[in-house]
């Protein structure tokens, strides 16, 4: 019947409402497998006296508990908003000896309906961007302006990158060639892609505080995705707070900045990618190629000087290859996590975030397709809080000649030169897309966490749908686009009492449009959706579209967080480069740049194999102001952190809140990044990433000694010990002065087996001392 234990759970405790059934003890669901036995379990408790034993089938065990009621599952909403303006410095909160301890969040209840409550509002908190441009910032903070203002970030393909691209002989498929479709091969540099999106300036480590052996376990979607999350939570006003832990001597040691307690458990992560670790693969593979061949060179010469013996050029490109190949390639320990999807698991590493957590690859529909799920998520009652990232580097040096070359070779690319004729959405003359890159992070939680914070949101998401049109690899069937599109309105219609020809004269549409061209591309899919749902207002709905300034950044949904920042700013982006709109696209009002009264944004995306996301979302109340209720807020600050005072800062881009006055602070040494604007955060954790955050543990066996040699010191032990400490210090990020030489390595300093091997490797090498046998650590 579909009974699983949480239904069976339910049923029993609607059974035992119904008769008056005292709570039994021992009570085994799985002894009651079938309704006859559900059956016999009432009847023999109504017909026989309370305190008779149980003649039941089952043997006796702990009641199942009843399932959990809204008030127990999440706390009571914050005062009603009021506006205020925001403040970095807060003004003193009432002491608070320690932050009050969260229960732990309870998702497993998935249906709002069978706890008796009914789903909640889902607001988007905060959110974020990374865009293409090389001579740009990649995370710069002026990234939203630009792409409201219409910059362009599409560069012209270096000459480098186009021999590549042209030595892979990609085969393309002429549709439209003289006598019919045939096949060509594009084997030379001006017959290739000529411009994509590509990354500028960006260092996870000098601009986001990570430390540099955590980051060197990330590939770049991870990084990108990292850098996209931290910037969505400040935009969210979720700031993260010093996490400590007591050492086995008693003091405090820090962990690093997390989410408060409070929300650990209720915020999950996804992570939308396509192509996640494909680049440290390709890269790692060309390594070993390359150390490969020049061995085999080196054997050749080997050989020919057994054959005809030493000469001098032999000799000479010996040495030549030899300092080409510098040190032997090995497979690196790290490997493993660089090419995993890791980017869910590893931000939620960073930040504490303990509630759902995966990596979700709808191809170029993946971000939009992880709100929705987010959305679900929250709704069912998961968790409060989901922040999602999105990331995608295909344009870079390892990854264009095979995936911009793959998706040549499917005719999908334009080669034009010139970005006038080459990034034409909605135009007549399209001719293909232009592959791009970027990151984008949304934090999207419950309408009543908000507004436990005190803060305002930017949107509230009206309705939200996936599907799959089942039909093709790479085209749209228009028909069930529309049809999807039209159970979206007509949902949204039924819960919020709108009507779509009012929606539309507010509304804008954040198309998904790649410039393709004209035959079974998005742009004809999407018009036609529009006019068969809107009718004659479809002509009013502005829309918009960002593929024209950044090329086509794979799963990454750049227009979700552009919607959401469209409706907070009222502010639209043009179409890029529109000459000759397209007649057979029937009138539409596309977006002419500027001031824009939209109250609401129809997102729509699609990707590879028939996927379709799609998503509704209204403008909050009461924006710009983003603290709606000042004393709620500081109430929340202060509860969540346990500080008597305290103030937000942003450092590394990353915001924080600590505590304002340091006599209050603990007594220990202030604690130095490990570099420029870094975070104390990271310097703690494992390199390795499965690794979990080190706990207090009882203190292990000590290392056993290597046997006792006769030999005569020639480097006295405070030298020693000053090095030892130096090397530790530089491996957990603490200041020399914490480092109490009792402390436990691994309970107290996160130094695990790996960093642990480091040590012992660097203090060999420092003081020249022979491999140790029966070394144990």
């Amino acid at each position: 019947l579909g009974i699983d234990t949480v239904k069976q759970a339910e049923m029993f405790s609607e059974i035992r409402a119904a008769f008056n059934i005292p709570r039994p003890e021992g009570l085994k669901l799985s002894d009651y497998n079938t309704l006859a036995k559900v059956m016999d379990f009432a009847r023999q408790r109504v017909d026989a006296p309370a305190a008779q034993p149980s003649t039941s089938p089952a043997p006796a065990a702990p009641a199942v508990p009843a399932p959990m009621t809204q008030a127990e599952a999440s706390p009571a909403p914050a005062p009603a908003a009021t506006s205020a303006p925001v403040s970095a410095a807060q003004p003193p909160a009432p002491a608070i000896a320690s932050p009050t301890p969260a229960p732990l969040y309870d998702g497993t209840n998935a249906s709002p309906a069978a706890a008796g409550r009914t789903a909640s509002t889902v607001v988007v908190s905060g959110a974020s961007l990374g865009l293409p441009g090389e001579r740009f910032e990649f995370f710069g903070e002026d990234v939203v302006e630009r792409l409201l203002r219409g910059e362009p970030g599409i560069d012209p393909v270096p000459e480098d990158a186009r021999q590549r691209l042209a030595a892979q002989r990609i085969t393309r498929l002429l549709k439209d060639a003289p006598g019919g479709p045939s096949f060509e091969v594009l084997d030379v540099p001006e017959r290739v892609a000529q411009l994509t999106g590509r990354r500028g300036r960006f260092d996870l480590v000098a601009e986001f505080g990570l430390e540099p052996e955590r980051v060197a376990a990330f590939d770049i979607t991870t990084r990108l995705a990292i850098g996209a999350g931290l910037l969505a939570l400040r935009d969210a006003r979720i700031p993260l707070v010093m996490r400590h832990h007591t050492a086995s001597n008693g003091r405090k040691l820090p962990l690093g900045y997390r989410l408060p307690e409070s929300l650990r458990d209720e915020t999950g992560v996804i992570f939308a990618s396509a192509f996640p670790g494909y680049d440290e693969l390709i890269q790692e593979m060309e390594r070993r190629r390359r150390y490969t061949e020049l061995q085999a060179r080196l054997q050749e010469l080997a050989t020919l000087e057994r054959e005809v013996g030493t000469l001098h050029w032999v000799k000479a490109r010996r040495a030549e290859l030899e300092r080409e190949i510098g040190e032997p390639w090995s497979l690196d320990r790290r490997f493993i996590f660089r090419v995993l999807s890791f980017a869910h698991a590893q931000f939620a590493e960073l930040v504490g975030a303990r509630g759902p957590n995966l990596h979700i690859n709808a191809a170029c529909s993946s971000t939009t397709s992880a709100v929705v799920l987010a959305h679900d998520w929250i709704r069912a009652g998961r968790c409060r809080r989901v922040i999602v990232i999105g990331a995608d580097d295909i344009t870079n040096e390892n990854l264009a000649p095979w995936l911009v070359g793959g998706l040549l070779a499917t005719g999908a690319v334009t080669t034009e030169a010139e970005l006038e004729k080459a990034a034409l959405p909605f135009d007549r003359r399209r001719n293909g897309m232009i592959p791009g890159m970027g990151a984008a992070g949304l934090v999207i939680e419950s309408a009543e966490a908000a507004a436990e914070r005190g803060v305002r949101p930017l949107t509230r998401i009206l309705g939200a749908i996936l599907a799959n049109s089942a039909y093709h690899g790479s085209r749209l069937d228009p028909q069930h686009v529309s049809q999807v599109m039209g159970r979206l309105l007509t949902a949204v219609e039924q819960e919020h009492r709108l009507d779509r020809r009012r929606l539309a004269e507010e509304l804008v549409f954040v198309s998904h449009e790649t410039y393709t061209p004209a035959r079974g591309g998005s742009a004809s899919a999407e018009a036609r959706a529009l006019r068969e749902n809107f009718a004659e207002a479809a002509s009013r709905i502005v829309i918009a579209n960002t593929k024209g300034f950044t090329g086509h950044p794979m799963a990454v949904g750049i227009e979700d967080a552009a919607a959401v920042k469209m409706l907070e700013r009222q502010n639209v982006p043009p179409i890029a480069n529109l000459r000759e709109p397209d007649p057979e696209l029937g009138e539409l009002n596309l977006s002419h740049g500027g001031s824009y009264p939209v109250r609401y944004a129809l997102r729509l995306a699609a990707g590879f194999g028939s996927q379709v996301a799609m998503t509704v979302q209204e403008r909050e109340p009461g924006l710009p102001e983003r603290i709606a209720d000042a004393a709620a807020h500081q109430a929340w600050l202060a509860q969540m952190s346990g500080f008597a005072r305290g103030r937000l800062e942003v450092v590394g881009k990353t915001l924080r809140y600590v505590e304002s006055d340091t006599a209050e602070a603990l007594a220990q040494p202030s604690i130095p990044p490990p570099q420029a604007a870094a975070a104390p955060a990271a310097t703690s954790a494992p390199v390795s990433a499965a690794q979990p955050p080190a706990q207090p543990v009882a203190p292990e066996v000590p290392i056993a000694a290597p046997p006792a040699q006769a030999i005569t010191p020639i480097v006295d032990f405070e030298t020693v010990r000053a090095k030892v400490l130096e090397i530790a210090a530089r491996k957990t990020g603490y200041p020399v002065e914490m480092l109490d030489p009792e402390l436990d390595l691994e309970a107290d300093l996160g130094i695990d087996t790996v960093k642990q091997a480091e040590m012992f490797s660097e203090i060999r090498a420092a003081f020249n001392i022979p491999r140790p046998e029966g070394l144990k650590l």
